[in-house]
């Protein structure tokens, strides 16, 4: 069928039919299907219009058109059998990505998907699953992973050898699967934690786990909003709640809500406008943001127990209100990562939105992928994409110009997001390389007309508050192959781990849009009932040569601070290939020079930096050595 190596979660025909659909309103808000698990955006529910715009108002910024190719890119894959998996259920996120697959250090992969192989209203929904051993995929799932209907599931490797799968149920408490030996043996569920009070059910998950032997689980979930016949929490139409195991699911913590994210700051959340990064040591760190609530970074520097929000983009209709007419915002697709130093780096879709809650307007060609990371201040209010692009902050745009040469918007394929360039995820690798993929509408069309999307790349190096982008060339990641480049490519998940190459699971069929969805309105096109997929691509990580030279790994090492935290003295080691001028910058969380200490004409060997923790208050910050165009940079604490 396919010509070269790949993985195929295979999905078939979902015929129309019996599905209950709660479609309030069209065009701008998710989906509310109470039994099946998706939702209604829950503040904004009466007259919706979608208003024809002109073309994305930043058409004129000197990066538009066909881009070259990276010709780095390679998609192929290890996966010598294509067939995995099948399944009918076509929407693998409303809005941001889930945690659906992983590379584990012996080369071995868990994927996953929501899996159904029944038309209707699929009463089989729950976790499609398959595991590469290194050589083989599994045999095709016939049924889900639980033993009762379930949807939009997260991966996570669990125990010393083991695997862990959360899912949510249409109501109730969440569902755990695990097996102690990944890709073999019986899952064991567990239903869990249990629900806070006066909340019919939890929703939407997004999991990580850490510790020595990922036995320390995280989640964050949804209440149940109204929408879903769920009831107000804490005066929260939809909250955000975090709760934690320890010691692999045994116990577990209470629900809270994080600080800053109740009723005194908004309104209501919506399902799947939030991504989890992968943990850095006890650090862990979550984004959540829409066009009508902030774009938030929540942080914990202690495994959980107490959380920091920085607003990243403040949205001046938080608590509710009329808007101005169509002003930038975030479109729910986010994604964050934590680099080495346990920096934040967060990316998000861009659209322009306008009205209030109860009557919405939405521009459809807006385009663009935000970026921001903890060295930034907070965004402008006007996220005008032109000021975004001089600061470096603008990173992704719609390769394929011709899309605004399509006729009206009536071309458009429906997915939720409010974006031509929708969808992002965030690697980032253990030399702080930093890789980033989105979905990007294309001029190529289905057969009855439809956008195709495609699965783009941009890889870089972070260099302290920036990131050197490799050429500036944006990748289309399923171009290459004539089969991907005439089909949708939608819905990246990317495993947070990597090798030589970054793994990206995502969604392919021949038709445009999503079939769950089903609107079928006259400004939009909408899946036509065919075949899915699920396909596993291999991103090559690019060589960085010629004019990246200076992004090489560099010759010379830096260790960790010791003793850290600390209060008087600390001592950091640099172990040098070369001879040469070396230095050494502190600078604060803001980027504040605190110390710099230079040396000069250092032989080859071990260089010893004394720092005397007098001369700063006690926080956290950064040290950065370097030696010509090369640097590398760690966290220190002061007590």
């Amino acid at each position: 069928m396919y010509n070269i190596e790949f993985f195929l979660i295979i999905g078939a025909v979902l015929r129309k039919g019996s599905m209950k659909r709660f479609l309030f309103f069209f065009l701008v808000f998710g989906l509310g299907v109470g039994s099946s698990g998706q939702f209604v955006r829950m503040m904004k529910q009466k007259e919706n219009v979608v208003v024809p715009g002109p073309k994305a108002a930043n058409t004129d910024l000197p990066i538009i058109g066909d881009q070259p190719e990276n010709v780095y890119v390679s998609n192929k894959s290890v996966l010598d059998d294509p067939v995995t998996c099948v399944t009918l259920y076509d929407l693998q996120t409303n809005y941001s990505n889930y945690c659906r697959v992983y590379l584990y250090p012996d080369g071995t992969i868990g994927a996953t998907a929501t899996w159904s192989n029944q038309g209707g209203s699929m009463v089989d929904r729950g976790t499609g699953y398959n595991y590469f051993d290194g050589t083989n995929w599994g045999p095709q799932p016939t049924q889900r992973v639980e033993t009762i209907r379930t949807g939009f599931p997260c991966y996570q490797p669990f125990g010393p050898t083991g695997e862990l799968i959360i899912a949510h149920e249409a109501v109730g408490p969440l569902v755990m699967n695990t097996r102690t030996i990944k890709g073999t043996g019986a899952w064991t569920q567990t239903v869990m934690p249990a629900l806070p009070s006066g909340v019919s059910g939890m929703l939407w998950p997004r999991i990580v786990t850490n510790g020595t032997n990922h036995t320390n689980i995280h989640i964050i979930a949804l209440t149940e909003p109204t929408a879903n016949g769920g009831t107000v929490y804490k005066g929260m139409d939809g909250a955000l709640l975090y709760c934690n195991s320890p010691d692999g699911g045994n116990t577990w913590s209470n629900w809270i809500q994080p600080a800053g994210l109740d009723s005194t700051n908004y309104r209501g959340f919506v399902g799947d406008t939030y991504s989890f990064a992968e943990p850095n040591g006890n650090t862990l760190a979550f984004t959540i943001g829409d066009g009508f609530y902030d774009q938030v970074l929540m942080k914990s520097t202690d495994n959980g127990t107490t959380w920091t929000r920085t607003v990243i983009w403040h949205c001046l209709y938080d608590m509710g209100g009329t808007s101005p007419d169509f002003f930038y915002c975030p479109d729910g697709t986010n994604a964050i990562a934590l680099d080495n130093t346990g920096m934040a780096h967060v990316v998000f879709g861009l659209t322009q939105d306008s009205g209030s809650f109860t009557s919405y307007y939405w521009h459809p060609l807006i385009q663009g992928i935000a970026y921001w990371n903890e060295h930034m201040s907070q965004l402008r209010q006007d996220l005008n994409p032109d000021s975004l692009f001089a600061k470096g902050q603008y990173v992704a745009w719609v390769k394929d110009t011709n899309v605004f040469h399509l006729p009206a918007n009536e071309s458009l394929s429906y997915y939720n997001a409010w974006s031509l360039t929708s969808n992002p995820d965030l690697v980032i690798d253990n030399e702080n390389k930093i890789f980033l993929v989105w979905t990007g509408a294309t001029s190529l069309t289905d057969p009855i007309g439809c956008t195709l999307r495609h699965i783009y790349g941009r890889d870089g190096v972070i260099n302290w508050n920036t990131i050197d982008w490799h050429n500036d060339t944006l990748a289309d990641l399923t171009g290459n192959s004539i089969q991907q480049n005439f089909a949708e490519c939608a819905f990246p998940s990317v495993s947070p781990t990597s090798d030589g190459y970054v793994y990206i699971l995502f969604q392919e069929d021949e038709y445009g849009g999503s079939w769950i969805l089903n609107y079928n309105q006259q400004w939009w096109c909408n899946e036509s009932p065919d075949s899915n997929y699920l396909t596993l691509l291999k991103w090559e990580k690019p060589v960085w040569t010629g004019e990246n030279e200076k992004h090489e790994k560099p010759t010379f090492s830096v260790s960790q601070n010791f003793p850290n935290p600390f209060n008087g003295l600390t001592t950091v080691n640099v172990y040098l290939q070369n001879a040469g001028d070396l230095t050494l910058t502190i600078t604060s969380v803001t980027g504040q020079v605190m110390i710099n200490i230079l040396r000069t004409d250092v032989l080859p060997g071990v260089c010893e930096f004394v720092i005397n923790g007098i001369q700063l208050s006690p926080g956290v910050y950064f040290y950065t050595v370097r030696q010509g165009v090369q640097s590398v940079t760690k966290k220190m604490v002061v007590e």
